[in-house]
């Protein structure tokens, strides 16, 4: 058990954090998949996206996103977006599989970690003939929304460089917080989240984790735009509210909580205690 914050902070982040370098096994699959793909479908393109791969994903709880662009006039063309997620679901018939609740793919459950999320989508290209962006599908609006992941993981992965690990610990303790507060924002929201608020060298992980809930709460108070999108336009007014209730209460908590280590004569068993509030079980208790 831990007797600083710091320490304590170390362990809930072992806690939590997938560790290891897992692109191999997440490729393997992706690529058992997409031959299975090919027997039904013409696919042009395919690789893995989401937490796993931008090494902020949850030890348990992280699936792999595996982004299929499919041929555009044979599989997509004058097509719904849940037209587009069932030829997916009957491509994989031999497949245990569901469509994801966001309505944005087609998740294949596995008896093994990971299950794997396949995104359809048809490629965008500019003038020059090169891809700029990605058309996935939402099948509870039947619109296609525009994605830019690969230029997001390189976002990521630079923003990483400027601001040093705490950037990427900040935002795999903000999903198990929010995992274990209503789940009422999305990881990819969270990731948006994060690039907006730091942009500097974060050097300490408990004013870190205040700056990303104060400047959360702000955020989601109005729509975010990130990469061409208003990235929390899945948020309805009523969980739109609830998302700020439970960030206004983690912003107070975590000013309290980084006060008694720094301001009130190093209290550490009553800002561990704090924070154990924020972060639930997972966090270590004092002592």
């Amino acid at each position: 058990m831990p007797y600083t914050v710091a320490v304590s902070f170390d362990k809930f982040y072992q806690n939590i954090n997938l560790s290891g370098d897992h692109r191999d096994a997440a490729n393997r699959r992706k690529d058992d998949i997409v031959s299975t793909l090919k027997k039904k479908l013409d696919v042009i393109e395919a690789f893995a996206s989401g937490s796993i791969p931008r090494y902020t994903a949850l030890k348990e709880y992280a699936d792999l996103d595996v982004i299929v662009a499919i041929h555009y006039s044979k599989h997509i063309e004058d097509k719904l977006p849940s037209q587009v997620l069932q030829e997916v679901r009957d491509a994989l018939g031999e497949y245990r599989t569901n469509v994801r609740k966001n309505g944005q793919a087609v998740t294949l459950y596995y008896k093994t970690w990971p299950n794997v999320d396949i995104v359809p989508c048809s490629r965008v290209v500019d003038d020059d003939g090169n891809v700029s962006s990605y058309s996935i599908p939402d099948m509870n609006t039947e619109q296609w929304i525009t994605s830019k992941p690969k230029r997001h993981t390189s976002n990521m992965s630079t923003r990483a460089g400027i601001c040093g690990q705490n950037f990427r610990r900040v935002i795999t303790m903000a999903k198990h917080w929010n995992r274990i507060h209503g789940s009422y924002l999305q990881s990819y929201h969270i990731e948006a989240l994060a690039m907006n608020i730091f942009t500097s060298s974060m050097d300490d992980i408990t004013w870190d984790m205040h700056i990303f809930f104060d400047k959360s709460y702000e955020l989601v108070s109005s729509y975010l735009w990130y990469e061409g999108a208003h990235v929390d336009a899945y948020l309805t007014w009523d969980k739109r509210q609830e998302a700020k209730k439970r960030l206004e209460t983690a912003k107070n908590k975590s000013q309290t909580a980084w006060h008694k280590t720094y301001n009130d004569n190093d209290d550490d068993e009553s800002a561990i205690t704090i924070w154990r509030q924020i972060f639930g079980d997972k966090y270590p208790a004092y002592g």
